[in-house]
């Protein structure tokens, strides 16, 4: 997924400034320097793979990811990529409950303490990410 943002942070408008004017040329540039070839996925970790992508369909945790530290202070959302629906999401075990053909889930964790949050497809693919939650500051 590519998303380019020009405009303020607060989201008030800037003058003369469209996503047509900026966001629009940004946007091709970026998908200029992707390379060409079947649809894949690298690590949200930044770097690139040292074995075969991973292909497009495959359920992949976008967030969040594994070894995460997080904070208590709102929900969370449990986002994935690929995978075929139906999808389960499940914190120790426990299914949340979330609208089963969306690739996101909101979980409000208890208090802090470590969780692992796992989602399964209808497929019997299942992805894991072990994460921390911390009390808000």
């Amino acid at each position: 997924m590519v998303a380019v943002w020009v405009g303020r942070p607060d989201g008030t408008p800037t003058p003369d400034a469209t996503g047509t004017s900026l966001a629009l040329p940004l946007l091709s540039r970026v998908f200029d320097l992707l390379p060409r070839g079947p649809r894949t996925l690298a690590p949200s970790s930044g770097t690139r793979p040292a074995g075969p992508a991973i292909a497009a369909d495959t359920l992949h945790l976008l967030f969040p990811p594994p070894g995460a530290v997080l904070s208590t202070d709102g929900p969370l959302t449990i986002r994935v990529m690929g995978g075929h629906r139906p999808l389960s999401f499940l914190v120790d075990g426990a299914p949340l409950l979330a609208d089963r053909v969306r690739r996101e889930a909101t979980w409000q964790p208890s208090g802090p303490g470590f969780y692992r949050l796992t989602v399964l497809d209808a497929a019997g693919a299942a992805v894991q990410a072990n994460v921390q939650v911390r009390a808000a500051p």
